[in-house]
């Protein structure tokens, strides 16, 4: 059987899954479904304390309240390139990989397994939220627990607030919204390659009706679960992130999909973070380090939805100044994707991102770009607790430039984009990669 028919055989019983799902409703499950709707509003990272929909426990005073929750996504992923192909596999003595021609790639993985405890300790002003996770993906798949968040925020009554912590930094809306309320099965690849993830420092934050501002002074880009001398921090960096709403509310921004029946509802936004290294690092003195980076890393996007449809899209800008006398390297990215509900359960989605590096980057210069659409069905309608997702992604370009050791000193830190676990992205030599994936996630 040649490797078109292997292809095809394949996607067929990896969006069986989704298949299976799409079977008529009964009363049951449209009662039961009024019992396990989600509030969205509450579960991201950029919402007050990450509030779930577990376990609470109250002492009943409301001085004091611990709310456990938890994630689980289950992801079966079909990956097929052509050429001569990188091996994706890391080597344990490197982390690196070797030569290989891999060009079918498949298998199960549990990306997201977590846990995490929400409430608020002594008044009701002070706020806490903690998650860990079981490392699923990328090089770290040994299952270990690892802290992502924690952090304690203490609301003032005029509309200010404070938090100090391990917690996402304000920039990519992508990366802000929740991993249970993505439109796709994943990220796109290009929020993946830019995206902030974790630091810590301080943020304060002002919200009105129609406008938030969020702005942190922290230890810079990536740097979750460091200590103040490595060489990963940088000195010092500060993120500004304003969001502007034109109409409906505010709970809308936080997840990409719209329910039938909504209001319509539009957001604008922008972000900009500036990092300066230089002193931090005990002996290290490694380029691709923060400590020897300027970086700025900006975005704008946007948000629009109404009744059971939805459209996002953001453009990116990155620009790193190694020290010293050192080169200048940009870069940028973009995405729009859209959905929409075809029934109550049943959601259309569909995304184009890409992504283009400087000529100084050793890209010679050169743009990528990508495809997804799928399909997500909710087991309960308006609720994300129980959802099976299929989608199909397509690189229209040549992936495996970006896997040039050279984009290590596009941004701190100098982790190759790819592989791409999460986004399902591997890296090929031709056009025509093709992942294939489908998806169960459960929410508590």
């Amino acid at each position: 059987m040649g490797h078109t028919s292997k292809m095809f055989v394949i996607a067929g019983a990896a969006l069986s899954l989704s298949g299976m799902a799409f079977a008529a409703e009964s009363d049951t499950s449209r009662a039961y479904a009024n019992e396990l709707k989600a509030d969205a509003a509450g579960r991201t990272s950029l919402a007050a304390g990450g509030k779930s929909s577990g376990l609470t426990i109250t002492d009943g005073s409301g001085n004091f309240s611990m709310r456990i929750g938890g994630l689980m996504q289950f992801r079966y992923t079909a990956n097929f390139r052509t050429g001569s192909t990188p091996n994706t596999t890391p080597t344990p003595a490197t982390g690196g990989g070797v030569t290989g021609k891999d060009k079918a790639t498949i298998g199960f993985s549990a990306p997201r397994t977590q846990l995490n405890f929400s409430g608020n300790a002594g008044s009701p002003e002070i706020t806490y939220y903690i998650q860990g996770n079981f490392n699923g993906t990328g090089t770290n798949t040994d299952g270990a627990f690892r802290l992502d968040d924690a952090f304690v925020k203490y609301t003032f009554d005029n509309n200010w607030d404070v938090r100090w912590g391990q917690f996402k930094l304000p920039i990519l809306t992508e990366d802000l919204i929740g991993d249970a309320y993505q439109q796709g099965v994943d990220r796109s690849t290009t929020s993946n390659i830019f995206r902030q993830q974790r630091s810590q420092g301080i943020q304060v934050g002002y919200s009105a009706d129609v406008f938030r501002v969020l702005a942190a002074f922290s230890d810079g880009w990536r740097t979750a679960n460091t200590d103040f001398n490595n060489g990963a921090e940088a000195d010092y960096a500060l993120t500004l992130r304003v969001d502007g709403k034109f109409a409906g509310d505010w709970n809308q921004w936080n997840q990409f999909s719209s329910w039938q029946n909504s209001q319509f509802a539009a957001f604008l936004g922008g972000a900009l973070h500036w990092q300066q290294g230089g002193s931090t690092g005990d002996g290290v003195d490694a380029v691709a380090n923060n400590n020897q980076t300027n970086f700025l890393l900006w975005t704008i996007d946007t948000q629009i939805k109404g009744n059971g449809w939805n459209v996002f899209g953001a453009f990116i800008g990155n620009h790193a100044k190694q020290r010293n006398g050192g080169s200048t390297f940009n870069s940028y990215g973009w995405q729009i994707q859209g959905g929409f509900f075809a029934t109550q359960q049943i959601e259309l989605f569909a995304r184009y991102d890409g992504f283009y590096g400087s000529q100084q980057q050793g890209l010679v210069p050169r743009t990528f770009h990508f495809i997804d659409f799928g399909v997500n069905y909710y087991l309960f309608p308006e609720s994300q607790t129980a959802k099976i997702s299929g989608d199909i992604l397509v690189g229209l370009t040549r992936s495996q430039g970006l896997q040039n050791t050279n984009f290590q000193n596009t941004v701190p830190g100098g982790t190759n984009p790819l592989p791409d676990t999460l986004s399902g992205v591997l890296g090929s030599p031709k056009s025509g990669e093709v992942s294939l994936r489908a998806q169960f996630q459960l929410l508590f």
